[in-house]
């Protein structure tokens, strides 16, 4: 669907890479959202809010009991939507908030156990529930979208408006849960960095939740953050470069110096 077609007739604004950006940082950083589902058995739509991260291509995933009855709705019809966004201060319609359209599917298998750390990366006291044996894990196939941005900042977005695309998702897989591990485990000084310099964050104890071929995701407690890289990476060798290279950009950015030479550029390599 194309802009015109989508804003024709319609009071709804184009979409462009700002509104793309925004939409998809919504999704990505959202701890939970209220999820939609029909469920056959109450006669009727039903509404419980969800705990949430992201698949790598930015689906998002969450947990749910079979105790609340969603699965059993879900697997008869998979059709759903998910509202996403916090309000702030003053009048909640004011502030910014997604509202997703599309189906869920129970996860498993290899793409079960990569959400799930991807998941408790981002919660991890749910590590107390998510392997009972009432617990599964879904995803959200994202189809249409709805964001408003405030008052009178409306648009339609498709699924290729949030979906981050890669080439060869098995290759950036095999590494993407050790090169997590390492961040944390070896450069916590870096990823602070990343989130003081990059995101404007506050200084805390920030660590890496997750990395695709867009962006990195932060999270200090209940904050959570994402940077979003200029380009995205076309291949998985040209992470480490790219995190070198922000760890120059962030210590610039905290500091305000612009006048880094090229020997202190090479010396930042030793630090991932």
């Amino acid at each position: 669907m194309t802009d015109m077609q989508r804003n024709e007739g319609s009071l709804l604004h184009p979409v462009d890479d700002a509104v793309r950006k925004a939409a998809r940082t919504l999704v990505r950083t959202a701890r939970h959202g209220a999820l939609a589902i029909i469920d056959a058995s109450a006669h009727g739509p039903s509404v419980s809010r969800v705990g949430l991260a992201t698949d790598t291509d930015g689906m998002p995933v969450f947990p749910t009991s079979s105790l609340s009855g969603r699965p059993e709705a879900m697997t008869r019809d998979g059709r759903a939507a998910l509202l996403l966004g916090e309000p702030g201060g003053g009048d909640p319609l004011a502030h910014a908030r997604l509202s997703l359209q599309g189906t869920v599917q129970r996860l498993a298998g290899a793409t079960h156990d990569r959400c799930r750390r991807r998941y408790l990366a981002r919660h991890p006291k749910a590590a107390l529930y998510i392997d009972f044996a009432d617990f599964s894990l879904w995803r959200f196939e994202i189809a249409t979208a709805a964001y408003v941005a405030g008052f009178g900042k409306a648009y339609a977005l498709d699924r290729a408006d949030l979906e981050t695309r890669y080439a060869d998702w098995p290759e950036w897989h095999a590494m993407e849960a050790g090169a997590v591990a390492h961040m944390n485990e070896d450069h916590r000084d870096a990823t602070r960095l990343y989130a003081i310099g990059l995101c404007g964050a506050g200084d805390g104890d920030w660590r890496v939740t997750g990395l695709d071929p867009e962006g990195i995701d932060l999270a200090s407690r209940d904050d959570h953050r994402r940077y979003t890289y200029p380009a995205p990476l076309a291949r998985a060798q040209e992470l480490r470069p790219r995190l070198v290279d922000l760890v120059r950009e962030a210590r610039q950015q905290a500091a305000g110096d612009q006048h880094e030479t090229p020997g202190d550029r090479r010396n930042h390599a030793s630090d991932l």
